[in-house]
C-alpha cells in the first residue's frame, strides 16, 4: 500500500469517526432535551393575594428544556406562597407568579348579583375583569352614560345555578380594599356589567 492509499484510508477513518461523534452528540443532546421532570400546576384558577395551599396544586410530568428554570419543580415548596399575578387552571406555577410575602395592597372578595346577559358566557374563573355601572333610565330623562366602577378586578366564583330561578346570577369578585365601597355603592341602583379585560 503506497503513501497516498494510506493517507486516503486515514482521512476516511477520521471522517467516519467525526461523523459518528456528531451523531452520538446529537443523540445525547436530544435525550437530554427530552428528559422530563415533575412540576407544580394550579388545580384551580388562582388570583393575586391568595395564599397557596397544597389543595390548590397538582403535579404534571413535562419536558421544558431550557425553560425549566422558570417554573417550580415538585422539589420546590410552593404551598404557603402568595399569588402575585393570575394563574389559570392547569397552568404551570412560574417563579414570577408567586412571592414569599403577601402583597402590600390588600384585597377583599365581594359578592354581587348581575343579570345573566351582563356576563360573557365563556368567561373563566381567575380572569381579569372590568365592572361597569349602567344607571337606570328614569322616565323621559336622557339616560346617563355608563361609568367604569372597578378596573382590574378578578373573577373569583360564579354561581350560574342561581340563574336557573331567575334572570340574575351570583358572582364573587376580588377587588382592592380601597375599591370595595365604590363597588357596593354601584350596586345600590342601576345594574352592573362585567367586561373581560384583554390587557
Amino acid at each position: 500500500m503506497n503513501k497516498s492509499d494510506k493517507a486516503a484510508q486515514t482521512r476516511l477513518v477520521v471522517a467516519i469517526s467525526l461523523f459518528a461523534a456528531a451523531v452520538i452528540s446529537a443523540m445525547a443532546l436530544t435525550a437530554l432535551g427530552n428528559q422530563s421532570d415533575t412540576y407544580w400546576v394550579a388545580r384551580e384558577s388562582l388570583i393575586p393575594g391568595m395564599q397557596i395551599s397544597e389543595s390548590d396544586l397538582s403535579e404534571i410530568e413535562v419536558s421544558l428544556g431550557e425553560a425549566n428554570g422558570r417554573y417550580f419543580s415538585k422539589s420546590a415548596l410552593v404551598a404557603g406562597a402568595y399569588v402575585i399575578r393570575p394563574i389559570q387552571k392547569g397552568e404551570l406555577i412560574s417563579i414570577g407568579s408567586v412571592s414569599d410575602t403577601p402583597s402590600a395592597s390588600k384585597s377583599g372578595q365581594v359578592p354581587i348579583s348581575i343579570r345573566a346577559s351582563d356576563l360573557p358566557e365563556d368567561i373563566e374563573l381567575g380572569e381579569v375583569i372590568n365592572i361597569y355601572w349602567v344607571p337606570d333610565a328614569l322616565g323621559m330623562e336622557n339616560p346617563q352614560m355608563p361609568q367604569l366602577a372597578i378596573s382590574g378586578a378578578f373573577l373569583n366564583s360564579i354561581n350560574r345555578k342561581a340563574g336557573n330561578f331567575g334572570s340574575d346570577i351570583s358572582l364573587t369578585v376580588s377587588v382592592q380594599n380601597s375599591e370595595i365601597f365604590s363597588l357596593l355603592r354601584a350596586t345600590a341602583s342601576g345594574r352592573l356589567v362585567i367586561v373581560r379585560s384583554n390587557g
